[in-house]
């Protein structure tokens, strides 16, 4: 059942998000995409178990992510009403990178939890990584887009720098993985 929920919930991401690409569709793509998440969330507190049988369903757990969820909600609610058509490129930004510093978090979260699977392993460092990227480059467009960061940092031989940290993180990444 869970699986279904699961299909369920990428099918109607991936729909909302080709709904966004049209200003006529973009109101529905969102709420779409947005029941979507629901029913995955909502599969994931009250049918999830885990490999070895046991549940970790508790009142006081469903309760702590039921708040933050809400608290989220409202704020994000309350933010995205605020805010100038003309300043929403900035915020898009803004919960573009909030959305990869929490896969960074939950990377880190889940790595113990993981140590000798390296399958679960390789997945969890690469959503480390690419929330981490994703959170610094947003950043940096909130600031592009924001009007305070004017003149780009660039190193010495940016080009070189990056492609040596990429093959540095893959390289880490076999490591931490065998």
């Amino acid at each position: 059942m869970l699986d279904i929920i699961y299909l369920f919930g990428s099918v109607t991401f991936v729909l909302g998000l080709k709904m966004l690409s049209h200003p006529e569709t973009a109101r529905r793509g969102n709420l779409l995409a947005a029941v979507g998440m629901t029913v995955a969330i909502i599969g994931t507190l009250f049918l999830y178990n885990h490999t070895d049988g046991k549940t970790t369903r508790d009142g006081m757990k469903i309760a702590l992510i039921l708040g933050a969820i809400a608290i989220g909600t409202i704020s994000g609610w309350i933010t995205a009403k605020k805010v100038q058509m003309t300043k929403m490129p900035e915020l898009v930004s803004l919960f573009n990178g909030m959305g990869g510093a929490c896969a960074a978090l939950i990377g880190l979260t889940e790595y113990h939890h993981n140590l000798g699977n390296t399958g679960a392993l390789s997945f969890i460092i690469a959503g480390l990584v690419i929330g981490s990227i994703s959170f610094s480059g947003s950043i940096i467009a909130f600031l592009k887009l924001n009007g305070t960061l004017n003149k780009p940092i660039r190193l010495p031989s940016y080009n070189l720098l990056n492609n040596l940290m990429m093959v540095g993180v893959i390289f880490i990444l076999y490591l931490y993985c065998h």
